[in-house]
């Protein structure tokens, strides 16, 4: 096995002489990523609408898949929930199964999301504090400010984006966060702490991927492979990210001479890699509607505001960028940081995770952008932190108070800048990605939550509704999420003529069909003949219509609950 070197064996010792930081201390320092969540609330109040709980438009999607292990009975398979009943179930993901499990309890799915969303929350904090106190540690005052770094630092976006608004002569929200890509600015997270504001999956996530990276620094190599695989089985994007940086890391080692990487650990890791990519770009892609869906995204990846261009990834890094490069090339150099195998963890954990979000330059591009989430920013931060403690050591070791806090309070400003400015635009409501509905959407949805059962199907000019029906109840909607409803500008088009142009399609006549009628919009629209009014509150009228039953016997007999493919 590889002898310790002296700095290996010095940042040993520190680890295990720091102290371990209070409980409450991953409470507090996780508190932030509450405001996103109590500010929908307040504008919600404030406009008399009601808050979901999901706080961004894509959320109630996570949702609708943790339904689909058990809203037709359990599978321990989930097919789409926005495309046919008969879809194949094909996916699997194990938060979304807890997930679907908790919300067996009965209680409303966003309430559910944001109890599931502060598990995962903690979960990531608590990860956090533990692999920063055996990089970094927690002893002097340095460190524990650098832990506050750590969690809310960022890059220079903001200050870039007040720069690029004073010249376009602009200043408003959306021109100063010109550079945090994508139609949502700032929720593409590309600093740890943001992530925590998904709890659910991006904070869980980054749990399992740190915690993962720290069994590597500790050397139990099995536990970290096997953590990687959890990951790959959760999500497609860290997950590959993360079975890579553990196989490539595990191969340096075995290069360096680390006879403790036994080749059973390469080969698993291999495997672990060759597997995911063999699902996710393979097996995945037999399926009609997973290539219909793919190919969507495969189009908004094409979308420039899904790229990882310099223009984000050079101010998003910054910061960290230069204090490692401080690191690496003067204090104390490349050739003895390279000496300890941590940092080598951190070098590939970066050129990986930074190589993938280019990957647009050689291949077709598949949401780069959607492969940072921070991940390149905490290794950078890791490699640079020696650098910032020596920074922050020196300016408390300023004698005058009236120097020492302005100085120490402009670096953790500075530092922090991004998320400081990130989380005050939601006090502005322009900026909320909060999913608020009416009392009378509400109303409908709950009725339907009680009433409809698989295989019913919901027709629907509001597009809301028409998402939200997997979310809250058991059946289906014509179109429903539009990143994952196959053909979805088709059905939406479909939808609206059915009550715009009375257009009642072929397919609609044998199924079991609610249509949802806008009282204010949809006047103007017939119910199909032998439907009958079954719910109907201040905005909305719920009509049934039902198959003949000749045609409902012939499908139940045939055991097939919706004829008709998307």
């Amino acid at each position: 096995m590889e002898v310790q070197s002296p700095t290996l064996r010095k940042s040993s010792a520190r680890s295990r002489e720091a102290g371990s930081p209070a409980w409450w201390v991953p409470v507090v320092l996780a508190v932030p990523a509450l405001i996103p969540l109590v500010t929908s609330i307040l504008v919600a109040r404030a406009r008399g609408l009601i808050a979901t709980g999901f706080i961004e438009i894509d959320q109630p999607y996570y949702f609708a898949n943790a339904r689909e292990y058990f809203d037709q009975g359990f599978h321990f398979l989930y097919g789409n929930p926005y495309a046919s009943y008969n879809t194949p179930r094909i996916y699997f993901q194990p938060q979304f199964l807890l997930l679907g499990c908790f919300q067996q309890l009965g209680l409303d799915p966003g309430l559910t999301w944001v109890l599931f969303g502060i598990v995962g929350l903690l979960f990531g904090a608590f990860v956090a504090v533990r692999i920063y106190r055996e990089v970094v540690g927690w002893r002097s005052s340095a460190e524990k400010l650098g832990l506050l770094c750590f969690f809310w630092g960022g890059g220079i976006l903001t200050l870039v984006g007040f720069v690029y608004a004073a010249v376009v002569g602009k200043l408003d929200i959306p021109t100063v966060l010109h550079f945090d890509p994508g139609p949502s600015r700032g929720w593409w997270m590309l600093n740890f702490g943001r992530n925590l504001v998904y709890g659910p999956t991006e904070a869980y996530y980054h749990g399992v991927f740190l915690l993962s990276m720290l069994f590597l620094i500790w050397r139990r190599f099995s536990v970290a492979i096997a953590l990687a695989a959890l990951l790959s089985l959760s999500d497609p994007w860290t997950g590959i990210e993360s079975s890579l940086i553990v196989a490539v890391y595990l191969a340096v080692e075995r290069f360096y001479g680390d006879e403790s990487v036994k080749p059973v650990h390469l080969a698993s890791s291999g495997a672990l890699f060759c597997m995911h990519v063999w699902y996710y770009l393979f097996f995945l892609n037999q399926f009609a509607d997973h290539r219909a869906v793919q190919k969507l995204r495969e189009l908004q990846g094409i979308s420039r505001s899904w790229f990882y261009p310099p223009s984000t990834f050079l101010p998003a890094l910054f910061i960290v960028g230069i204090l490692a490069t401080v690191r690496l090339r003067r204090w104390p150099g490349f050739r003895q940081v390279m000496q300890n195998p941590r940092n080598r963890l951190f070098l590939v954990w970066f050129f990986i995770v930074f190589g993938i979000t280019q990957h647009y330059r050689v291949m077709r591009p598949i949401q780069p952008i959607h492969f940072a989430h921070g991940n390149d920013w905490i290794p950078l931060f890791f490699l640079g932190a020696p650098v910032l403690l020596s920074l922050l050591e020196r300016l408390l070791t300023i004698e005058i108070p009236s120097l020492r806090v302005p100085a120490i309070a402009a670096l953790l400003v500075f530092f922090l800048s991004d998320n400081i400015f990130w989380f005050a635009t939601f006090l502005r409501p322009i900026t909320s990605e909060a999913v608020l509905i009416t009392r009378e959407q509400k109303e409908v949805l709950n009725w339907l939550g009680r009433t409809a059962a698989p295989p019913d199907m919901v027709v629907t000019a509001d597009t809301m509704l028409g998402y939200l029906v997997s979310t809250y109840t058991r059946v289906r909607s014509w179109a429903g999420y539009g990143a994952s409803t196959p053909n979805f500008e088709q059905r939406t088009l479909e939808s609206r003529q059915a009550f715009q142009g009375n257009v009642i399609l072929p397919a609609w006549t044998a199924m079991h069909v609610f249509y949802i009628q806008r009282s204010s919009v949809d006047t103007g629209w017939k119910p199909p003949v032998g439907s009958k009014e079954v719910f109907r509150d201040a905005s909305y009228a719920v009509w049934e219509s039902a198959p003949p039953k000749k045609t409902l016997d012939t499908e139940q007999r045939g055991g097939q609950l919706n004829p008709v493919a998307p």
